[in-house]
């Protein structure tokens, strides 16, 4: 017998379940009740809110959620990847692709799956139907980052007389400092930077987790100064609009994309390239004669759980490893210590 009877699910409990339907959208209010309640970031919620609006568009919002096979759940991956409209409800993009990426499609089997679980524990549905749902075998792909001239020639065109390009200007180098998401930098708070430690606390991150993160002098006071010239709007966030509202990170993009194409740089699409940059500068090192940072090190700046996802930036280091093993091979030290002794003896024959 129980030891706590009262929670004991009863047999009437039970039928009441197995008569009731449960809509899409009655399932989606349960799953994010539950994963509000576990604290989960709001980027995480926006998510499952996307997974959620798919099977609305996939499905119909009045399906009954219980009546759902690992078919359907297969049919629904496949249409991710082939049939989606992509910016469906953006009236003015004339470009509207079909079908997501293999990354895009992964994600959305890690939320369903993780949906349908709870609804398992919630005892809505029996069977999570996304589990045996494999992953997408991605293609490898080097991540794209900028060269120094590039970077050198997108924060010169900034006119910093300009309040959005100041702005963006500051945004652009708390990205290459802190190495963080733009997510995570326009949800900075004021208290959220440290000048005098010289340090950001990232606390609305991809995991949940609080980072700190050390940051440059130069970004210290770029930072204090747009917080200065947004004192009159008496805002709690860093990053603001020229109206005084919280900056979202699709108004960003389109003030950068415009900027960029405008100098000639218009493959710069989004504000990740600037951690991507960051990232494969910190493993290259070489600034002042100083080595390459360690991954390890790296994966804590960036808030990876698991080195795996780091290790996208593993052929920064093989190529430097080559580079360093020409320079310093045990080989070429041999060999050149032969040539001095060489041309020593050829100085003294006669």
């Amino acid at each position: 017998m129980s030891a706590n009877p009262i929670y004991r699910k009863t047999k009437k409990y039970t039928n009441q379940l197995a008569t009731k339907m449960f809509t899409i959208d009655d399932a989606r209010n349960i799953v994010i009740k539950i994963k509000q309640l576990e604290g989960v970031s709001v980027n995480t919620i926006h998510n499952y809110e996307k997974l959620f609006n798919d099977f609305d568009r996939y499905f119909g919002e009045k399906t009954d959620i219980s009546s759902l096979t690992r078919e359907d759940a297969r049919n629904f991956i496949y249409w991710q990847l082939n049939e989606k409209v992509q910016f469906l409800k953006h009236k003015h993009r004339k470009n509207k692709p079909k079908g997501v990426s293999a990354s895009s499609a992964n994600n959305y089997i890690n939320y369903a799956k993780a949906s349908f679980t709870v609804l398992c524990n919630e005892e809505i549905v029996e069977e999570n139907i996304f589990l045996d749902v494999n992953r997408i075998k991605e293609k490898e792909k080097k991540v794209e980052t900028l060269a120094i001239p590039e970077i050198n020639k997108l924060l010169r065109s900034l006119n910093k007389g300009l309040y959005s390009e100041f702005r963006l200007y500051t945004l652009i180098l708390t990205c290459l400092d802190s190495f963080g998401r733009i997510n995570e930098i326009l949800s900075l708070r004021i208290d959220d930077i440290d000048l005098e430690a010289q340090a950001i606390t990232f606390s609305n991150t991809k995991n949940g987790k609080l980072r700190i993160v050390p940051v440059s002098k130069k970004t210290c006071k770029t930072l204090e100064e747009l917080i200065k010239e947004n004192e009159d709007f008496e805002s709690e966030y860093v990053f603001l609009t020229n109206h005084g509202k919280q900056l979202s990170p699709d108004t960003a993009r389109k003030h950068l994309r415009d900027v960029t194409k405008r100098i000639g740089l218009s493959h710069i699409t989004g504000f990740h390239i600037f951690r991507h940059t960051a990232s494969e500068m910190f493993l290259r090192g070489n600034h002042n004669g100083l080595g390459g940072g360690s991954m390890r090190v790296l994966q804590k700046i960036l808030g990876h759980s698991d080195l795996s996802v780091t290790s996208i930036y593993a052929h920064v280091l093989d190529s430097t490893l080559k580079q360093q093993h020409e320079q310093f091979s045990p080989l070429n030290l041999i060999e050149e210590k032969e040539k001095r002794k060489t041309r020593t003896r050829r100085g003294i024959v006669k």
